[in-house]
């Protein structure tokens, strides 16, 4: 209460100096003009010369000149009254044009500038780079462009509350570091933008830049936590990398993207290059999305051994993919474009009932029942839907779930371990076995291994290449096996390719493997022989 009527005392005060000082202008305004100066004279000397006249001349026979001062003050107060009117039109007119005047201001600042940071938005670089484009200029300048790392996660962990005191906090190390005449911006979100309007070696330029990546080394403290950003960035050149402003920030995002992708925390100069990596990538999304909307995806099935005698356990899924315009592309390739367009989910209930399908017949026919294994991608086991699709998929194939086997990464598991855990239990509920691939490959530690419901570890192929050859890793391998007995999980060796992988694994115990020593990835066409020797 007592700050409201603090404020209230304030604009009451601050009212008044405003009207004291609106009347003081009008003053300025209503006789700073000579011809209005001249006017109020002329009125008080003819009142003056006619008072004169009545004392001097002041018997019966010059009564009538009375009429001087009378009319001297009629004139008066015409002249009043009538500044007055004008004075209170004129009072009007100047405070409509000073609101007019600040809210113009107001305008101003919401059209070029951005509320959060208060910096230059989009419109004002832009707007900017294309008068230094106008002007002829032909000497080289710089648009940087500046996206924070992983921003996403300080509004997951803190609110959106703390993300925009971090951006406020980060854009103003920033501007303390931009040099004159250079125009630092806030495009959107946690991204930025710097405008260089000079020409610079390539070596200053990068010392210049890497200056706003270092200043973010140092932790963002609010609210008693500590917020540890980066950045990444990307840097365009008037004229070679765009002819206009939109060019250059389209070079300088793409770069951003660049720099991303090689690990971030990275600045990036433009390339032409980059661009048609962009334009194969878009032909590469909307050929995916078509093939996949059109059943022109196709699967391939890796045979897995048992270690011991030979045997055949079953085999593994693999998508593959023949596009037109690029001939066979890799998995590796394919596989994070669906899973970034989402067309993962899709694609995967297509797999699911299209193997489902298959091996129910492959059941039927050859009365065999090998487990098939099939690999789930993070995008499709955090979709809500995920475990009716596969009860769906299991009732309109009349597949059994016990021979289904669902392969999941560890990454699956570092992103969120708690609902994963959930999800793998009504899994099991249906019989499904659970896979853990490619162990060892991220940043999962063994302790998922005691924590999560999984059936089988697949020991990923860059282990199996190191055997005999590193002593270190045969004896990681060697309890990776032994661990994973002791829990009561299977183990499984991916990407043997050698009689010398197979003695080891098979001496100490590994129970299952799969490469290309025993059997590369068979069409369909060729399994039936595999199944008449697992009969």
């Amino acid at each position: 209460m007592l700050h409201n009527t603090k404020d209230k005392y304030k604009n009451s005060t601050d009212n008044n100096n405003n009207n004291s000082n609106n009347n003081a202008e009008l003053s300025r305004k209503l006789f700073c003009k000579p011809i209005h100066r001249i006017g109020l004279f002329v009125c008080i000397a003819i009142f003056l010369i006619s008072l004169a006249a009545i004392v001097l001349l002041l018997d019966d026979n010059k009564r009538w000149l009375v009429i001087f001062p009378l009319s001297s003050i009629i004139i008066l107060l015409a002249v009043y009254y009538y500044t007055k009117i004008i004075r209170r039109y004129l009072k009007d007119i100047y405070y409509h044009t000073y609101i007019s005047k600040e809210n113009s201001k107001i305008l101003n600042k919401l059209v070029y500038y951005d509320s959060l940071t208060g910096l230059p938005n989009r419109k004002t670089i832009l707007d900017e780079v294309e008068n230094l484009i106008s002007k002829g200029n032909k000497q080289r300048f710089y648009l940087i462009y500046f996206d924070m790392d992983d921003f996403k996660k300080i509004n997951e962990i803190g609110g959106y509350s703390v993300g925009d005191e971090v951006l406020r906090y980060v854009s103003r190390r920033w501007n303390d570091l931009i040099k004159e005449g250079d125009l630092l911006g806030h495009l959107d979100g946690d991204e930025f933008s710097l405008l260089i309007k000079r020409d610079m070696d390539r070596e200053s330029l990068m010392n210049y830049i890497d200056k706003f990546r270092k200043v973010l080394d140092e932790p963002v403290s609010l609210f008693g936590r500590e917020y540890f950003v980066s950045a990444s960035f990307g840097i365009s050149e008037y004229p070679n990398d765009g002819k206009d402003g939109i060019e250059l920030l389209r070079s300088s995002f793409i770069a951003m993207n660049t720099a991303k992708e090689s690990g971030k925390d990275y600045i990036q100069f433009y390339t032409h290059e980059m661009q048609e990596e962009i334009l194969e990538r878009i032909q590469l999304e909307n050929g995916l999305i078509y093939s996949v909307r059109n059943n022109e995806l196709y699967m391939v099935y890796q045979p897995m051994y048992n270690c011991k005698n030979g045997s055949l356990r079953g085999f593994e899924a693999l998508a593959r993919w023949e596009y037109p315009a690029f001939g066979f592309v890799s998995p590796d390739q394919f596989i994070p474009i669906a899973e970034e367009t989402g067309i993962i989910i899709d694609m995967g209930k297509w797999i699911i009932n299209n193997v489902l399908t298959k091996f129910k017949e492959f059941h039927r026919k050859y009365n065999v029942r090998p487990i098939v294994s099939i690999n789930i991608s993070v995008v499709q086991m955090i979709e809500p839907s995920f475990v009716q699709m596969i009860k769906d998929a299991l009732d309109e194939t009349g597949f059994d779930g016990k021979y289904l086997e669902l392969e999941i990464t560890e990454s699956v598991l570092i992103s969120y371990p708690e609902y994963i855990v959930e999800i793998i239990g009504q899994l099991r509920e249906l019989g499904i076995r659970i896979a853990l691939d490619d162990f060892g490959t991220g940043y999962a530690s063994l302790n998922y291994l005691q924590m999560l419901p999984i059936n089988v570890l697949k020991i990923d192929k860059s282990f199996i290449d190191k055997i005999n050859k590193e002593n270190a890793m045969n004896q990681i391998i060697l309890h990776l096996i032994n661990l994973a007995h002791q829990l009561g999980i299977e183990v499984v060796a991916e990407g043997v390719e050698n009689e010398e992988q197979l003695k080891f694994l098979s001496s100490n115990c590994c129970d299952y493997i799969q490469g290309f020593l025993l059997s590369k990835p068979l069409e369909e066409e060729y399994i039936a022989k595999q199944l008449l020797s697992y009969k």
